[in-house]
């Protein structure tokens, strides 16, 4: 207990050290922020935990995913610390230390090796390929079904350890699950009928599993894996000749034979059962929300290319986890012939070795295919966006390797003390490895620029790298830089409507408004029937004048989208500006207008100097002596952030409201400037 501790004291002290910048990272504009965002400008998150929020949570595919346990962490954050990046960092990194040490006490349980769980364990901690799944705030996802996942083993190995295998006689046997002498009795077979304290495990474990596709879908391959425990470490399956076995119960594995027990696949049934479920969502949402290319964008023949060559890009990562990126694309180009040979050729080598290895060295076989098996849903066969492969989806599949590389280690070391002293210096070179390696790129994930940058850098001069840098700069308040990236994009020939839609808004920014009118035109030529961009095109045409045309616009925006103030007020503005237009000294429309200008609560319609220049010119018209102008113009002094002058209207509104018996109107204007000495604007 003692010796557990300390290692579990030294995997949290090592994985804080060196993920310890993670806690002064901000929010990547890269999901983490936007209006598909999984915190910055969703209200939903950060309202915090709401009964609307918990509600949404379970009816939503926002970000084309249902993952409602994952939206439940993330109001908890911004309920205990707002929307303010290191509180959410530093919880993501909390639970990957959470999901360290359970990692390794899994392990231990199920194997009794106390020194290769923890190698597995500190690999897992300290991969440089493990990095997003830690230092980025959307992932948390990728953290959140490890931990159920850890949670759901340790209840599954408790489930098989609810009896022991008893040979005829009474005798137990004396085989560990390591396949070491130990006077440890054998796991339990299947088929034996467990405790009422293993049932409650048995439960619980199908419970956690519930959790974890509840936070990512990534564990619908999970039953595979249980069955694979159930053959090493765990020793649920009898080892016989392949003479006098059935075939429908036997696991053939080289030249011996594993036979399985129909019982082992019952008892998969209600995870199996909860994994379709979990597929059938997931594809649904993910289509909902336009996530999963159309067959016909990514034919076949590509993606099973790219399944194989991914697989042993993930494979090579692993081993050398180098040119680290936040985002590979997915080239719609063939595949070179001689690649796709070499990587299939790989793959069959290596899974024959493997396989004709599973009595030998069970360790391989099992880590090979939790690697293969688990990537599946990833991989590439239901191709998600336009990327290729991604460091985060190796968190959970790449335990596997883990396992392999630690055991190898361990049988290498039990030839000689030669052997030993080698194994002990090459396992402690590859840890200093990765923390060197993952101290090094954390450093790329300083700001959006540096990340996106690093990633155009790696993977090429590519339409969707420079789409992210430009949202980089974008984010950075760089808007010309951003334009720059953007109308690259377009060059390349991709005609998307999610660029031509953040190109109109930048345009818009900067008061470009012919520029800004013509992508919001080729955004509604890819889809007519956005009510928002109908409003953004709605306000280019009304700065450029063209107000009947804007009105068209913004009555479209609003049938689309009926009783949405932002439309509702823009449509209101547009209105006033025509009739400013065409008769431009009449003081009632210079102060309606001012004090939408003024007051209104849509940031993008509020402009404090020109509210002013619309105000004062109204109570010059009408000389100063019009209660109401002298209120709007006191609103609007306030948006400007010219207080003093704002105190000093409100209180000449309020004196010529006294004088003129306007009850109603002193009231309203003595709470205003009461609002103003505080230097507050009004809000309506």
């Amino acid at each position: 207990m003692r010796r557990n501790i300390l290692i579990c004291l030294l995997l949290t002290s090592v994985t804080l050290a060196v993920y310890w910048p993670v806690g002064h990272l901000g929010f990547m504009p890269f999901d983490d922020c936007g209006r598909d965002g999984y915190v910055v400008g969703n209200p939903n998150v950060e309202a915090g935990i709401t009964l609307g929020g918990i509600e949404w949570a379970f009816t939503t595919t926002h970000a084309s995913n249902w993952h409602p346990l994952t939206w439940f962490s993330h109001m908890l954050d911004c309920q205990l610390f707002g929307v303010k990046p290191s509180g959410h960092h530093w919880v993501n990194l909390g639970i990957h230390i959470l999901n360290t040490l359970l990692l390794f006490l899994v392990l231990r349980k199920m194997t009794r090796m106390v020194w290769r769980s923890a190698l597995v364990a500190a690999l897992f901690a300290w991969h440089p390929l493990h990095i997003q799944s830690v230092a980025w705030v959307s992932e948390r996802k990728d953290l959140l079904s490890g931990f159920f996942m850890m949670l759901t083993l340790w209840a599954w190995v408790k489930y098989a350890q609810g009896a022991v295998n008893r040979e005829p006689g009474g005798k137990t046997s004396n085989i560990s699950a390591s396949g070491e002498t130990s006077p440890k009795p054998r796991l339990r077979r299947g088929g034996q009928h467990p405790t009422s304290n293993a049932q409650w495990c048995y439960w619980s474990a199908v419970f956690f599993f519930a959790l974890g596709l509840m936070s990512k879908p990534m564990l619908v391959t999970l039953p595979v894996i249980l069955l694979l425990l159930d053959f090493w470490p765990l020793q649920r399956m009898s080892r016989g000749e392949r003479r006098g076995t059935r075939a429908a119960e036997v696991l053939t594995l080289g030249s011996q034979v594993s036979t399985l027990n129909p019982a082992l696949l019952i008892e998969k049934a209600p995870f199996a059962a909860l994994s379709l479920a979990s597929c059938i969502v997931t594809v649904w949402a993910q289509n909902k929300g336009g996530a999963v290319a159309p067959l016909d964008n990514v034919p076949w023949e590509s993606r099973i290319e790219n399944v194989i060559v991914s697989y042993i890009t993930y494979l090579g990562k692993m081993f050398w986890p180098e040119n680290l990126a936040i985002f590979y694309s997915f080239t719609y180009t063939q595949t070179n012939l001689w690649e796709v040979s070499a990587c299939s050729l790989l793959l069959v080598l290596l899974s024959v070795f493997f396989i004709r290895r599973a009595f030998i060295q069970p360790f391989m076989f099992v880590g090979w295919v939790w690697f293969l098996v688990m990537l599946l849903p990833v991989i590439g066969f239901i191709q998600i966006t336009i990327q290729s492969i991604a460091d985060r989806y190796t968190y959970l599949p790449s335990i596997g390797l883990f396992m392999i590389m630690a055991w190898g280690i361990a049988e290498v070391a039990s030839l000689s003390r030669l052997w030993r002293t080698a194994a002990i210096i090459g396992m402690t070179s590859i840890l200093s490895a990765c923390l060197l390696e993952t101290r090094h790129q954390l450093g790329y994930w300083q700001n959006s620029l540096t990340l996106f940058s690093r990633a155009l850098e790696i993977t090429g001069d590519t339409p969707a790298g420079r789409y992210n840098l430009g949202n980089a700069y974008w984010a950075a308040g760089d808007l010309d830089a951003a334009a720059k990236n953007l109308l690259l994009v377009i060059r390349s020939g991709n005609n998307l409507a999610e660029v031509h839609y953040r190109l109109g808004l930048i345009y818009l920014l900067q008061k470009k408004w012919p520029e800004a009118e013509i992508q919001f035109d080729e955004y509604l030529r890819l889809d007519p029937d956005n009510p928002f961009i109908r409003k953004y095109l709605g306000d280019a045409l009304s700065a450029q004048k063209k107000f009947m045309d804007a009105e068209n616009e913004y009555a479209t925006a609003s049938q689309l989208r009926p009783n949405d103030p932002v439309i509702q007020q823009a449509l209101e503005k547009n209105r006033c500006l025509e009739v400013l237009h065409l008769k431009p000294d009449v003081p009632e429309v210079l102060n309606n207008l001012a004090w939408m200008l003024a007051t209104s609560t849509q940031a993008d319609i509020r402009d404090g100097p020109r509210a002013v220049q619309l105000a004062e010119r109204a109570c010059d018209i009408t000389g100063g002596k019009k209660t109401i102008f002298l209120g709007t113009l006191a609103a609007a002094y306030a948006e400007a952030g010219r207080f003093d002058d704002a105190i000093s209207a409100a209180q000449r509104a309020c004196d010529l409201a006294r004088q003129s018996g306007e009850h109603e109107l002193l009231k309203k204007n003595q709470e205003l400037l009461e609002l103003y000495r505080k230097h507050q604007p009004y809000r309506e």
